[in-house]
């Protein structure tokens, strides 16, 4: 985990208590086109796609977070919760309605 990340869970468990461990949009989600796979450290934006790693994390307003990637490529997860979450592409401008797959 690179120490910017690190920090950034950090401050996300300091900022609410409810959130420490694993950010709350890991797992794996059904978002209208494919099944995206979230770990702390890494997003695979369906089964057989390329896994990425995440070089950062920022915890927006709310329960909103903007994932970075290499390149400059980067998404936002809005609104996460245990059942229910939005995913938008700041590169193509493609938003999905996800739902965890339990």
């Amino acid at each position: 985990m690179s120490l910017r990340l690190a920090i950034a869970f950090g401050l996300i468990a300091a900022a609410s208590p409810a959130l420490a461990g694993d950010p709350p949009f890991v797992g794996k989600w059904n978002c209208e086109v494919a099944t995206f796979t979230f770990t702390a450290t890494t997003y695979q934006p369906g089964e057989g796609s390329d896994i990425l790693p995440i070089q950062s994390v920022t915890l927006e307003q709310g329960n909103s977070f903007t994932l970075n990637f290499a390149d400059g490529y980067a998404i936002s997860l809005s609104n996460v919760t245990d059942t229910t979450m939005g995913w938008f592409s700041l590169a193509s401008g493609d938003g999905f309605n996800c739902t965890r797959v339990k």
